[in-house]
């Protein structure tokens, strides 16, 4: 419908841009632009806003939002596998990768032999379509860093990357979200993966843009619904 291919050429027309929000043209300068009706215009924003392309801020007009990252909350999807159907171009880099002595909230965690191997920060930020996203700060057992460089890490997941190396694999993820800014829509996430047997892989602590990621949560049921 015409419509339909308006609200497809507005959200063409901001492919490519600087990533925040942007004015959507008037009423009136689309009316001019494409020659349609007025109730032809009006829907074309309506279906922008269904897709959640679009929002309406009162006092300053409509503006165009950049898509969000779906994301499952406990997913052990990386952010790579998460993005890249989607049509998103996500990118890993690392800032910065260092190994400390042990303490005792590390050996609480991940067993008393971090203690003699010590505990690595890992720090990344990972970016969607050239955004910052995701500033992800990690804990991990140095031993299971051992022979790992920042350059393994870039563009990469960290657990996949532990688990080529050193035959880890990561069974179950929890994490949980709070809110950080409300007005500025900033979430924290923790995240704690473990193997099978239940030894810690990963400890992090990620702020997240909520204008950039989007979580559900998926949940199935063991047996008939009632």
């Amino acid at each position: 419908m015409r419509y339909q291919d308006i609200a497809k050429n507005i959200a063409l027309g901001f492919e490519g841009g600087v990533g925040e929000a942007q004015p959507v043209p008037s009423e009136h300068e689309r009316r001019a632009i494409c020659g349609a009706s007025r109730t032809t215009t009006r829907a074309a924003p309506r279906q922008l806003e269904a897709q959640g392309l679009i929002t309406r801020r009162q006092g300053q007009g409509t503006f165009f939002q950049p898509r969000r990252n779906d994301k499952a909350l406990g997913s052990m999807v990386d952010v790579h596998a998460e993005a890249t159907p989607a049509g998103r171009v996500p990118r890993t880099r690392v800032i910065a990768m260092d190994v400390r002595a042990a303490e005792p909230r590390d050996i609480a965690r991940f067993g008393a032999g971090i203690a003699e191997t010590g505990g690595l920060d890992l720090v990344r930020l990972r970016s969607l379509d050239g955004d910052p996203a995701v500033l992800q700060r990690s804990q991990v057992d140095a031993s299971m860093m051992a022979g790992i460089g920042a350059a393994d890490l870039e563009d990469a997941s960290l657990c996949r990357v532990i688990e080529a190396r050193h035959g880890v694999t990561v069974a179950s993820v929890e994490e949980t979200l709070d809110p950080v800014k409300a007005a500025a829509a900033v979430f924290r996430s923790h995240r704690l993966a473990r193997e099978a047997a239940g030894r810690v892989v990963e400890v992090s602590r990620n702020p997240i843009r909520g204008d950039r990621c989007r979580f559900t949560i998926r949940r199935q049921s063991p047996g008939t619904l009632p």
